[in-house]
This record gives structure tokens, sequence and C-alpha cells, in this order.
């Protein structure tokens, strides 16, 4: 049975799970109340707001909490903690329209196709407000609105309309709008990694800043987002912007359930024995120094019987994140298997990423992103752009196996269990063949892989053995550092030691240079550290890789 269903057999509200309308369930579903966010926004006076946080954070469910205070009947506020602040955030409440936007589906291949989506977009927003539209006494300001909502205007139409309609509401109601985009980097995210990111950039600007840039028609303007990106110009437009990310402390509890809301939860339910088994699954997240966790994969925990999975898995994506794995730095590869180890590596760290164009250009930016996309956490202080990192909990362990690993492809056709199989059976033909099946399938994006990448890759079918081997990278051994070696944890496994090669041209011989990366780990001796163990079973296997060509050697 259902556990929400089960909860309202019992008496108990069931978890909000598969809806973000905080208006509709916030009366029939479990809520957390966050509305003291409300008496934050309201007291700092800003304009213009922007909160970066991961995907499933509660962003959209934020964003359409303050969408209701303005325009809902304020009996659904009147038992929550804004309530209680105070008669000044009572008087606010119902006290301005609302344009709300969201950008999350903006995942188009072309410009034209992009613009025509937020044509889309913005048409129902100024059929909510034609009245406002139709009193407008220019009449060329009016048309253009109009050819918009019709959604037979151009490019410059649309890049005006958003400041249009903002004067129109204000001009006909005499109440400022507050403007509301979800998932404001969505269409840059998009456009740089399809190609027009130029274009894109320079019409957001354009449509950001005719809405928010003095907020003249605005009262005030709140976005979100994954990533905060300073220096691409689309918030350029605007005077002087807050932008609160996972790195500062202000408004750190109001995304993701604090401990003590998770143990309040846990008691409502019934299930305070298992407290521990959630936060060592969903725990573990730091924004701002706020202990924070999950907060979707919290809910689903509940919702499913409290049975612990990685719900979060299927629900983040971000292609940029494929691109990193794709052209990924040798020396990287060696933190990823250290993050798998559950170590926590120093790395460079930036709190602006740059423009989206350059995010993968720098080291300090990659970190950056992993970090605000939810995969890695802060685990010190960042010092002269420098940090230790984590994985934040076991949830993320999986999906740091199971989601960047599996970006290193960009279908998974061919899985990776043949590949493990044939390895633990020793049998090397199997074992290539397999290999070679998975590149195969992905025959394109290899194209421009270097050796780091493939070594990341190998590692990759690796990272199922995690129980049975200690998978070891770059680490010192006889005469040099060997590539890759699984140290057996459990009988009867013999250890590995795999040394990788990638070709420069199609005319190398990649037999030859199996065989070669096979007798580098003799000549360097690098089964001496498993041998004084009294590791004796070890077997030594060159990989040789070309694109989707690979040749493998270990005799």
């Amino acid at each position: 049975m259902h556990a929400g269903k089960s909860a309202r057999k019992g008496g108990l509200l069931p978890p909000p799970v598969g809806t973000s309308d905080w208006a509709r369930f916030s009366r029939t579903s479990y809520c957390v109340d966050k509305t003291l966010i409300l008496k934050d926004l309201i007291d700092s006076e800003s304009t213009v707001v922007l909160f970066t946080r991961p995907r499933r954070f509660g962003k959209t469910t934020m964003l359409k909490m303050i969408r209701a205070f303005y325009e809902a009947e304020a009996s659904l506020f009147q038992d929550k903690k804004i309530w209680a602040a105070g008669a000044k955030y009572r008087k606010e409440q119902g006290a301005h329209p609302v344009i709300f936007l969201s950008f999350k589906d903006v995942k188009w291949k072309t410009f034209g196709e992009s613009i025509r989506f937020l044509n889309a977009l913005v048409a129902p927003c100024i059929g909510q407000f034609v009245k406002s539209v139709e009193a407008m006494d220019v009449e060329s300001e009016r048309d253009r609105l109009m050819r918009v909502m019709r959604e037979q205007g151009d490019e410059l139409d649309l890049s005006m309309s958003l400041g249009l309609l903002c004067k129109a509401i204000h001009g006909f109601t005499k109440q400022l709008p507050v403007l509301l985009i979800d998932e404001y980097d969505q269409p840059i995210t998009t456009a740089s990694t399809n190609g027009f990111y130029d274009e894109m950039c320079n019409f957001m600007r354009v449509f950001l800043s005719g809405a928010m840039k003095d907020c003249e028609h605005c009262h005030m303007g709140i976005m979100t987002g994954v990533l905060r990106v300073a220096k691409e110009g689309i918030l350029s437009g605007l005077n002087n912007p807050k932008v609160w990310t996972v790195f500062e402390p202000e408004y750190s509890q109001y995304f993701g359930f604090t401990e003590d809301e998770v143990a309040e939860m846990a008691r409502y339910y019934g299930a305070e024995d298992k407290l521990p088994e959630i936060k060592a699954w969903y725990d573990g997240y730091d924004f701002g120094g706020t202990e924070i966790y999950n907060p979707w994969s919290v809910l689903r925990y509940f919702d499913c019987h409290c049975r612990p999975e990685a719900y979060w898995l299927d629900t983040s994506s971000n292609d940029l994140i494929a691109e990193l794995v794709r052209d990924l730095p040798h020396d990287m590869v060696k933190t990823l298997e250290a993050l798998l180890r559950d170590d926590t590596p120093r790395v460079q760290m930036a709190k602006e990423l740059g423009p989206y164009k350059d995010i993968l250009a720098r080291k300090s930016t990659l970190y950056a992103l992993l970090v605000s996309a939810g995969y890695l956490k802060i685990a010190s202080p960042i010092e002269e752009g420098m940090c230790k990192v984590a994985l934040p909990n076991h949830e993320l362990s999986l999906v740091f196996v199971n989601d960047i690993k599996a970006k290193i492809n960009s279908a998974l056709a061919v899985g990776t269990g043949d590949i493990v199989g044939a390895l633990l059976d020793r049998d090397a033909d199997a074992l290539r063949e397999a290999i070679a099946a998975f590149l195969l399938e992905s025959v394109s994006y290899f194209d421009a892989a270097t050796e780091g990448f493939f070594h990341g890759l190998t590692l990759g079918f690796l990272a199922t053995l995690r129980k049975r081997f200690r998978v070891l990278s770059n680490v010192e051994s006889g005469k040099g550092c060997f590539d890759i070696a699984l140290r057996p944890l459990v009988e009867p496994f013999p250890a590995f030691i795999i040394e990788v090669k990638a070709a420069d041209s199609a005319t190398d011989d990649l037999k030859d240079l199996a065989r070669e990366a096979r007798a580098q780990i003799d000549g360097k001796k690098y089964d001496v550290t498993f041998r004084a163990e009294g590791i004796t079973d070890i077997e030594k296997i060159g990989l040789a890789y070309f694109k989707d060509k690979v040749e493998l050697c270990k005799t």
C-alpha cells in the first residue's frame, strides 16, 4: 500500500511527493513551514534576488509559496510562522500581483526554437493581465504585448515584453507586481551546450533588465537556479542584484530540511528510530554553515515506507557535467577516485563560476560546478582558493557512481556488467569485446577523448567493485605510479594492475600500444607493493584506446 494512503488512514497527512504546488499541498499534506523567508525578504528591502541551489532542493516550491502569499487568500497563512511575525508582514499578504515564469523546460537545440518556446511561456502571463495591457496609453507598447500574447511577435517584441508587462500592470492596478522566475539559468545552460551562447546571453540580458533594472514598475524580482555565473552579462543589466549561493549563510535554512525539521517529521510519522539511517543517507550538505538534508529524498523516504534508496538519482541532470567528465583532466581523475574511497581531497574552489562557456576551462570552476549542482560538499573553509571536498552522504556515493560515471557515455546502451564479469572471470577476450561493445555504442562521443578521459572511463567500469576491492589510482609502487589497481578486500579474488594508454592517431598500432602498457607494469615493478603484502595472485592488464577502439594485453 502507498505510504501516503497509510498515513491518511492513520489520521496522518501524507508527505507532499510529486507536487510543488504549495497552495494545494499546504492544506492536504505534511508541510514544513518555511514562510519566514518572506519576513527576511521584506526586511531586506532587496529589489532583485537570486537563489542558487541544487535541483530538487525546494526552489520551485519556495517560489510558489511566495506566489501564494501575494495571490491567495490570507487563510492559507494564518497558521504559519509569517503570520505570527507581526502586522508589518500580514499587511504585505495579497498586496502585489505576481508574474510567474519557469524556464526549466527551455532545452531546445537552436536559438530560434528556444525563442519560440520562451514566447509560448510569456504569452499566458500577458493573457492573465490582458485588461492591464488593453488599458495601456501607448499604442505601440500595447500592440507589442498583444503580438507576444498571440505568439506572433519577433525577438525584439519578446525581449521587451517582460518590462512592458510590469509597466502595464502597475499603470492599471496601481500596484507594483512581484516577478518570480524559476530556473533562470536553464536557457543559458542549453545555449552553452548547443552553440548559441552569445545570442541567448544578449537576449536574456535585455529580457530581464527590461523588468528589473531599476524596478520602476516591479516591487521585487526573485530568481532561482542551479548555478551562479557572475560575468556572462545576464545580470549585468540589473542594479546591484543580491545573489545567495550555497556558499553564503543568508537564507541557508530555507532550501532543504534542517536537522530539527527532519527530527520533527520523523516524530510525526513514528519513525524516530530511523533517524540514524536518514542521516547517513540524506544529510551532509553544508549551505553557508547550515547542516541540510536533501528534501526530495527525505520526503520520498517517508512516502516509501522508510525504505532507503538513492531517490535523487533520476531527478538531477546537468548537461555541463557530461562535458566535464568527457574532457576530464588527468589529475582530476585522481580526485574523483579519492572521493570514491570516501576521502576528502583538497581542491581549487571558486565561488563564482564565470561565463558559462568557460566553466570547464578551470579546475576551480569544475569543482564549484559539482558543489553547486549538489554532487559534492565543502568539507573545510575556503582559504586562498583551496578547500577540501567530500561526498555528502551514502545516497550521493551511489549517485556519484551511477550518475556522474554514467555521463562518461551519453547513452549507456551497453552496461558495464559484462565488463566487470569478464574481468573477474580473467577472460581477456571477453573483456576486450565487452569494452569494445561499450565504446561502439558511443562512437561519436569519444572523438576528442584524452588519455585522462580513458583513465576515468576505466575507473568508472570498476566503481561497482568497491565492496570487493580497494580501487587505487595513480599510486606510487616500484619505480613509478601505476594507473589503476584493485586490491582485494575479500577472498578469493586476485589483485589487478591496469595500465591505460591512448593512441595519438589512427595510424598507431593499438596492439603494440597495449603490449607496451603491459610491459610497463613489469618494467617498473608496479607489483612490488602487493607482493610485499603477501599478495601473489596478480592479474596485469595493458589497455590501449583510440576513439571507439580498444586493444588489451595480459600475457
